[in-house]
């Protein structure tokens, strides 16, 4: 039906498993150093860090009521671990099915196949909004410098492009590399993913000075929704602050060093 063989599939699965073996293991790795940089400021138990996504999830607990409102991470369990498990799931049952072990390819599992697309690329647009969000309710907390939030600013539009960005590109200029958004944006990743490493780093060694100090989280009940929300805008989404002397509405000004 198809006109492709058992060797070809083979191949295919062979390469996507390795690309994505690969490319998980280096997100997980730096994730995990991440993570226990932020467990580190924030007060977490290191161990935690080695757990996927539930580390991610720990430290958007952790900014509930110090920098945002909500807990963002349950918005990220379920738009971005959610479908990253569905993908796998699918990848698994795809790579295990007889179309790949069996001596011949099997029309009767085409709709498996089709199937599997359409979850990689719905599971992977909505990976993607997500990512965008992740970018600003993750990291701005931790960029305490405007030529580190210019660097968020470009990895967001660049997000942004590379999901968006190609189609109406291509309406204009049918001759337009629809590659070319993804390599810059893979490569600036990599930029971006120094850049945040070096600020979260930064910010952990300022704590262990003494020099900053950590929010103190709102007590929301004694608090009504309108004052929660001028508070935390207020503080201007910051983590960290400066210790000083005097009290204020704001900062955590303990003798004590965090």
């Amino acid at each position: 039906m198809f006109g492709f063989n058992n060797h070809m599939l083979e191949v295919l699965f062979d390469i996507f498993g390795g690309i994505a073996i690969l490319y998980g293991s280096i997100g997980y790795i730096i994730s995990v150093i991440f993570s226990k940089i932020m467990f580190d400021i924030l007060g977490v138990k290191p161990i935690l860090s080695l757990i996927p996504f539930y580390n991610t999830y720990r430290i958007y607990k952790e900014y509930k009521g110090r920098v945002w409102k909500r807990n963002w991470g349950v918005t990220y369990l379920l738009t971005f671990a959610l479908p990253m498990a569905v993908i796998g799931v699918f990848v698994f049952t795809l790579i295990n099915l007889p179309i790949i072990t069996g001596d011949r390819f099997y029309d009767y599992y085409a709709l498996t196949l089709i199937l599997g697309l359409v979850v990689l690329v719905v599971g992977g647009l909505i990976i993607s909004v997500f990512n965008f969000i992740l970018l600003f309710t993750m990291y701005l907390p931790i960029f305490n410098t405007k030529g580190r939030r210019v660097v968020l600013y470009i990895q967001a539009a660049l997000t942004l492009l590379v999901v968006f960005g190609n189609s109406i590109i291509l309406k204009i200029d049918p001759h337009f590399d629809s590659l070319l958004l993804v390599k810059i944006q893979m490569i600036f990743s990599v930029v971006f993913t120094i850049v945040y490493l070096l600020s979260a780093r930064e910010v952990r060694a300022r704590i262990r000075s003494g020099e900053y100090v950590l929010q103190e989280k709102l007590d929301y009940g004694t608090m009504d929704s309108f004052e929660v929300n001028a508070t935390l805008k207020a503080r201007e989404r910051k983590l960290v602050v400066p210790r000083i002397s005097k009290t204020t509405n704001y900062y955590v000004l303990d003798d004590n060093v965090i």
